[in-house]
């Protein structure tokens, strides 16, 4: 326990452990507000499933779809939710069953938004666009009756109201991507000169020459950075949580250590491998940059190539956001239990790999005529 407490005040007397954890999560933010302010609305595929099969409801939807160009808003039938899950559709509009009733009785319809957990960052922009667009068109002849099929019913009817679920805040769109996003940074940056730095100070030379044990040396500092990664992923959670971000904890809680448990042997596999702090801090925020990437927070899924789209999706981070949003969006089915075990599964295996090559080279270094003098590091 002593040993475990020193290695918490080591890592935490260094100044660059409270850029990491204090910086990144402020930088992330705005670099995702300037992106959703950014985003280009050519690339939306918009869905609409109408319920309503009356003439009246298709030449409305018709109208509507005519104020867009190319392929943006296009009609789709009730297996409409395969095509949100693989990002071939945006969002999807459903059209309820009473739409032409409640128009001709001069009512407020509610259409319903369901995003798509690829790329919900578009998703959501829509969501804005529609919504102020319905807005503006309330209380005008836009959805008269009397307008759109020489109809009269009223003088006045209200535009519909696009809705979504209660827990959905796109306000909050990039929460789950950015949570995930800390804890690698912490896992990688922090994780990448924990053990190179000891190497550059010379306290490497001589944990070597007193015989430590090499798995009690190297399960030391991997107990300490997963749980600095942990816990700096529950307190961005637990950040946006404050400003209502309404997602399930358990599943963070699930999701977060897969997330840590991965990125925290990258880290230190960058660290064992190169000789010194400067080398490893490199590499190891090259990656993180890679990682960021793929993420898929800053890039359009849809508008790159088939085999970067492959190495994308594979991402830790992206199949757990991709899973966070599948809750949002679609509930808690089977289908989450699933993609949380595969993904567990893929972290685990991958991570053990990562640290039976760690402390493989470790074996190497540890070895006193392995070691380089400390004038020449």
């Amino acid at each position: 326990m002593q040993l475990i407490n020193y290695e918490y005040r080591k890592l935490f007397s260094k100044p660059s452990t409270y850029i990491v954890l204090l910086f990144v999560p402020v930088a992330f933010v705005l670099i995702s507000s300037i992106f959703f302010s950014s985003v280009n609305t050519t690339e939306l595929s918009i869905g609409v499933y109408s319920k309503d099969k009356s003439p009246l409801s298709k030449f409305t939807v018709g109208v509507v779809v005519s104020l867009f160009r190319g392929g943006t808003i296009k009609y789709v039938d009730e297996k409409y939710e395969s095509a949100l899950k693989i990002g071939e559709l945006n969002a999807v509009v459903v059209i309820p069953e009473d739409f032409t009733t409640s128009l001709f009785a001069g009512k407020k319809t509610a259409l319903k938004y369901i995003p798509s957990p690829v790329n919900t960052e578009l998703a959501a922009a829509a969501y804005i666009v529609f919504k102020q667009m319905f807005e503006d068109l309330g209380g005008g002849p836009f959805f008269n009756p009397k307008v759109l099929r020489e109809m009269y019913t009223a003088s006045s009817v209200p535009a519909p109201e696009l809705i979504t679920e209660k827990s959905l805040d796109f306000s909050q769109a990039f929460a789950p991507s950015i949570i995930f996003i800390v804890t690698m940074f912490v896992g990688i940056v922090i994780g990448s000169g924990l053990i190179s730095y000891e190497k550059e100070l010379g306290i490497f030379k001589h944990l070597a020459l007193s015989k430590i044990s090499i798995l009690f040396y190297f399960s030391l500092k991997f107990l300490v950075l997963f749980s600095v990664s942990v816990m700096s992923g529950l307190v961005a959670y637990f950040i946006f949580s404050i400003f209502h971000l309404e997602i399930p904890f358990t599943y963070f809680l699930a999701l977060i250590p897969i997330n840590a448990l991965f990125y925290s042997s990258v880290g230190l596999l960058i660290s064992t491998f190169l000789p010194n702090s400067i080398s490893s801090n490199i590499v190891g925020s090259a990656l993180s940059i890679l990682f960021l990437l793929s993420s898929g927070t800053l890039i359009s899924i849809n508008q790159i190539s088939k085999s970067l789209k492959g190495l994308i999706t594979s991402s830790v981070i992206y199949k757990s956001t991709y899973i966070i949003r599948n809750i949002q969006f679609f509930g808690q089915t089977e289908d989450i239990t699933r993609l949380i075990f595969n993904l567990l599964l893929f972290s685990v295996i991958f991570s053990v790999v990562m640290c039976l090559f760690s402390i493989f080279f470790l074996n190497i270094q540890f070895k006193p005529n392995y070691i380089p003098d400390e004038k020449k590091i």
